[in-house]
Order: structure tokens, then C-alpha cells, then sequence
């Protein structure tokens, strides 16, 4: 207090804190330009966006109908991947604060209020897998192996129960520790779970929280999801070799033929890829399905991760007719 006491009795003390403002953001938001022949889209890419996921995301943690303050696991790892370029330390940063809210069986808090930690465990299928995923994006861009090495601790506490979608609660910090780059082996491991169709299981829900019915008894299957493991994996295979770590490379790659293997034999619905697969193995995202007979996210991702085989990926499809063709360059 002393300090802000000394430092702001000086006439120009507000003048010069405000040009440090404006120094910041111009250094952060200028780090990456984008000019396109739409204004609007210069607008938002060349400061408005990065600037809401600074501010909003990271250090408010605030935003449309999510305003509690908490972290979420998937949710900041994906905001700082923005950051990769403009602020890479805090990119840095909270890839270690999320490794620490990861438990020792590989899964991880949901989300979590600080200073305490209390916060949600669940049977979410894709949050932990956002560490590996971010963090290969993070090395990729700064060439900072040495994030790796930084030894975290898991956390402690009970495993979520087969008839509880989640549960509230303050884990203790385990005796445990691991570097990031094991934190992140553990994370891939606990995602190598699949159901009947060899696609990963979904439990209480993906990406997409509100398919949280989709594989609450455990058999339910996420086709999307198998298209971000793959991502995963290839991505994480390359580092693991790296690493000099060729075993854990050379399994990454097998499970991932595998994967993109049962992606084109089982979730291929004829015109475009499926959504999901309920317990009781029946498909959603099927042109059987009186409601979400197509999803975004499986055709967006079969290209993305480039699982998907490409004259499938590249079809068209027009919802008000229901029929698909072969996309046209351009």
C-alpha cells in the first residue's frame, strides 16, 4: 500500500500509468496482424478477440451464461492457446496451473475456484486430453522443451462413482509429483478407453457438456471425440520422439491407425460422419435421427485432424434437402 502511495502522489504518476496501458496492449494486440478485404473480421482479429480472451477469459474468468469465476480445465487451456504468440508466458504459466488440478488416475477437475481448489470431478471424457493438446501446440510454437521437465503434483481423491455424473469436493494435493510431459502421458493413457465400436467412450459428455445422457452407463461412444484423440496423438507422438521417448511415440501412432481405422468403419453414417453412440448403441447423428441428424464438430474435425478420409470430409451437405455432394475448390 506504502508503495501505490508513493508512486501515485507524483503529478504525472496517472499519465504515465495510463501510456503503460496503452504500451501493453499495443505490444500484446500487435503481435499478430491480420489483414483480410473484410474490416469487420480486421477488427476482431487484430485486437478485439485477443484482447476478450485476456481479459474475459483468463484473468476474469467470465463470460456469455459462465460468470462463477473458476477455471475450467478444457476452457482456459484452450484460451491460452491464444495467447501462444502475444503472451507465451502465460501460455507457460497455466499449462502448469492446469497439470496441478489433474488427479493421479489421469483425469482432472472439470473446473476449480482458487484460492481453494474446490471444484467438480466427473466422467467428462475430454478435458484431460486438452493438456496433451495444448501443450504440443505451446512447444510447437516457442520451442520450450524445458516446460516439460517442470515437476507438478496430482491431486487426490475418490474416483467418481458409476451412478454419479460428477461430484463436488476439496482434493487433497497427493504425495505424487511428475514432470508436465508425464502428466500428459497419464492424460493420453486415461484416454484409451473405447466402447463396442472401438471409438473412445464418452461418459457424462464430451465437448459438448449438454450430451451428458449420451453414455451415462459407461457403453456410450463419442465419434467426435475420436477425431480429437487422433489429433492428440499424432500431435503428442512427434514430441514423444523428441523426447527420445520412441516407445510411447511408436504406441501413440499404433493407437491412432487403429482409431482412424473404426472412425471410417463405424462412424460413417453414408453422407457424413456421426456424432455419438448411446449406450444401447444406437447412433446420433444419423440421417435416422429425428433431431441432430448432423453435427459440426465430427465434419469439422475429420478435417482438422486429418482423420477423416478426404472425399468423405470434402462432401457438402445441404440441410434443407438432406443431400450431400462432392465439395468444389473454392
Amino acid at each position: 500500500m506504502q508503495h501505490l502511495i508513493q508512486r501515485f502522489r507524483r503529478p504525472d504518476a496517472c499519465s504515465v500509468a495510463l501510456e503503460g496501458v496503452w504500451a501493453y496492449w499495443n505490444r500484446t494486440l500487435g503481435a499478430v496482424v491480420v489483414d483480410t478485404p473484410d474490416p469487420s473480421v480486421n477488427v476482431l482479429a487484430n485486437g478485439w478477440l485477443l484482447y476478450q480472451t485476456l481479459s474475459g477469459r483468463v484473468w476474469g474468468r467470465t463470460g456469455f451464461y459462465q460468470s462463477g469465476g473458476a477455471y475450467g480445465f478444457r476452457d482456459q487451456l484452450q484460451d491460452v492457446m491464444a495467447l501462444v504468440h502475444a503472451e507465451p508466458a502465460l501460455t507457460r504459466e497455466h499449462l502448469l496451473r492446469a497439470a496441478a488440478r489433474q488427479f493421479r488416475e489421469g483425469d482432472a477437475q472439470h473446473w476449480w475456484h482458487p484460492p481453494s481448489g474446490r471444484g467438480v470431478r466427473t466422467r467428462f471424457s475430454d478435458d484431460f486430453l486438452w493438456l496433451p493438446y495444448a501443450t504440443c501446440r505451446y512447444v510447437a510454437c516457442i520451442a520450450d522443451t524445458g516446460v516439460l521437465d517442470e515437476p507438478i503434483p496430482f491431486l487426490d481423491g475418490r474416483p467418481v462413482k458409476p451412478e454419479e455424473e460428477a461430484y463436488y469436493d476439496l482434493p487433497n494435493r497427493s504425495d505424487e509429483s511428475a514432470t508436465l510431459y508425464q502428466h500428459c502421458v497419464r492424460a493420453i493413457e486415461r484416454g484409451l478407453k473405447f466402447g463396442e465400436h472401438g471409438l473412445p467412450l464418452i461418459g457424462c459428455g464430451d465437448w459438448n457438456d449438454g450430451m451428458n445422457r449420451v453414455g451415462f452407463l459407461g457403453r456410450g461412444e463419442s465419434v467426435w471425440l475420436a477425431f480429437f484423440l487422433y489429433d492428440v496423438l499424432t500431435q503428442f507422438a512427434k514430441l514423444a520422439r523428441a523426447r527420445h521417448d520412441p516407445a510411447f511415440a511408436d504406441r501413440c501412432l499404433a493407437q491412432a491407425r487403429q482409431l482412424q481405422q473404426n472412425i471410417e468403419q463405424h462412424g460413417w453414417d453414408g453422407q457424413w460422419y456421426r456424432r455419438a453412440y448411446f449406450d444401447d448403441g444406437e447412433p446420433l447423428g444419423s440421417q435416422g435421427n429425428p433431431e441432430c441428424q448432423i453435427d459440426s464438430l465430427p465434419q469439422s474435425w475429420s478435417v482438422m485432424s486429418g482423420a477423416g478420409d478426404p472425399s468423405r470430409s470434402g462432401r457438402r451437405w445441404t440441410p434443407w434437402t438432406g443431400a450431400s455432394s462432392a465439395a468444389t475448390p473454392g
